[in-house]
């Protein structure tokens, strides 16, 4: 979908104040792209209040919202029956061809997600009345899942100094909540095969790359990231007092190799 050159030698950077509407508003909600890259799409979608999506599904990607800011309705199911209210740091999975519909859930106040999919962009509006069959060979996967911020795991702190919270392992998807610890690094790393998009939460962070890692970028809220596979990178807390929050995807799977 997108006419877009990547170099894989070095970061993708994409500063909030960068982000531009992709196509014009349409529904009175906004999507704002932050990574291409070759296997892993992010990027930032605004629901005016009462704003409510068109019934869609995502082709064959994978897809991860997370809300940001405010509470949304998810429906989904047979005829959307099913519903489900969010709130700021929850995350909904979204497998390939799944059909739904999100909606502010306020009438005052924006609602804010953090959306990726993987392995590419892909939205199919459909109508509302339209009858979608989900291939069969997806039918027999895993559903629509929903973690709740209370519910993320543990069990990928692969990196010292940076605990790592798994919300989504997807075939083609993982995304977890990270903290960078005050005034501390990961040490140098890289993560092999898989493509990695970041977005900053809050906090202030450097990722150091290059030769001796002198080459760095310092990221901030709202703030974009893309990793290129097999990059060497260190990334450090660049305050003595306050953590970094940010979320980190990856395609195709959480793979983390420390280097010495």
């Amino acid at each position: 979908m997108f006419d877009h050159k990547i170099d894989n030698s070095k970061l993708g950077i994409k500063r909030r104040k960068e982000l531009t509407d992709e196509k014009p508003k349409h529904l009175n909600i906004s999507i704002k792209t932050g990574v291409i890259g070759e296997k892993i799409w992010m990027g930032h979608t605004a629901f005016e209040p009462d704003a409510k999506s068109s019934a869609r599904h995502h082709e064959h990607s994978d897809t991860v919202h997370y809300v940001l800011k405010g509470n949304g309705i998810f429906f989904y199911g047979e005829n959307f029956g099913n519903s489900v209210e969010l709130s700021e740091g929850d995350f909904i999975y979204i497998p390939p061809y799944h059909t739904y519909i999100y909606k502010n859930a306020s009438s005052t106040k924006s609602l804010e997600i953090v959306t990726t999919m993987a392995p590419d962009y892909q939205v199919v509006n459909i109508g509302g009345n339209e009858e979608f069959e989900i291939p069969k060979d997806i039918k027999d996967g895993e559903g629509i899942s929903i973690v709740r911020a209370s519910d993320l795991n543990n069990l990928t702190n692969q990196t010292k100094n940076m605990p790592r919270k798994t919300a989504v392992q997807a075939p083609n998807l993982w995304i977890g909540r990270v903290t960078g610890e005050p005034s501390k690094d990961s040490g140098a790393h890289h993560h092999g095969e898989a493509e990695t998009a970041g977005f900053i939460i809050s906090g202030t962070t450097q990722i150091l790359y290059g030769e001796n890692y002198k080459t760095y970028e310092e990221l901030n809220p709202g703030d974009f990231l893309r990793v290129p596979t097999f990059l060497p990178h260190i990334e450090r807390n660049v305050s003595n007092v306050e953590p970094v929050e940010f979320l980190t995807a990856r395609n195709p799977r959480n793979i983390v190799v420390n280097l010495k």
